[in-house]
C-alpha cells in the first residue's frame, strides 16, 4: 500500500524547482527587456554634433570652439551637415538606418535644400559618397568617426562635448 505522505518530499522538491525556474525566467526576461531598451536605435551613439570631416578638426579644441565648427549633426530622425560650398546646414531625413560591427549605415531621404553656385562651381549637397542616398559612418576612435569613400568629408570628425 502506498502512503499519501511518502510522495510529499518529491512534490515539495518539484514545487521548489518549478518556483526557482519561474523566478529565473522572469528575471532573465526583465534583463533582456532592459538591455533592448538601453540599446536604443542603431544610431543613438551618434546623437549630437561633430566637427571636422571637410578639413581635419583642430587638435585640443575647447567645447565652444568645436561647437562653432560643427559640420555634422545627428538626431533620431535626421542628419544635418555642411559642405565646403554650402556652410548652412543641409537636413536629410533618415529613411532607414542599420547598425554594423564598426558603425552605422544611413539611407537618407532627398533634401529640400537648393544647391548654391559660387563662381560657376555647382555645390554638391550630399556627402560625396558613391551612393548619394547612403552614408556609411565608421567609428574610428572613442569620439571620432569617418565617412569612408565620401569625397566631401575626407577627414575624420570629432564629437563636440556639451560641457
Amino acid at each position: 500500500m502506498h502512503h499519501p505522505h511518502a510522495t510529499r518530499p518529491t512534490a515539495v522538491r518539484l514545487g521548489t524547482t518549478l518556483l526557482a525556474t519561474a523566478v529565473l525566467v522572469a528575471v532573465s526576461g526583465l534583463a533582456l527587456k532592459a538591455d533592448a531598451a538601453s540599446a536604443g536605435p542603431p544610431h543613438a551613439w551618434l546623437y549630437g554634433v561633430w566637427a571636422g570631416g571637410i578639413f581635419p578638426a583642430p587638435p585640443n579644441m575647447s567645447p565652444d570652439e568645436c561647437r562653432a565648427h560643427v559640420t555634422f549633426q545627428v538626431s533620431q530622425d535626421s542628419v544635418l551637415h555642411s559642405t565646403l560650398m554650402h556652410p548652412e546646414p543641409i537636413q536629410n531625413a533618415i529613411a532607414a538606418v542599420r547598425g554594423t560591427p564598426d558603425g552605422t549605415i544611413f539611407t537618407l531621404a532627398p533634401t529640400d535644400a537648393k544647391p548654391d553656385a559660387i563662381a560657376g562651381i555647382s555645390d554638391d549637397l550630399g556627402f560625396g559618397c558613391p551612393q548619394p542616398d547612403t552614408l556609411r559612418v565608421v567609428k574610428t576612435g572613442p569620439d571620432e568617426i569617418s565617412f569612408p569613400d565620401c569625397t566631401g568629408f575626407p577627414s575624420p570628425l570629432v564629437r563636440c562635448s556639451m560641457k
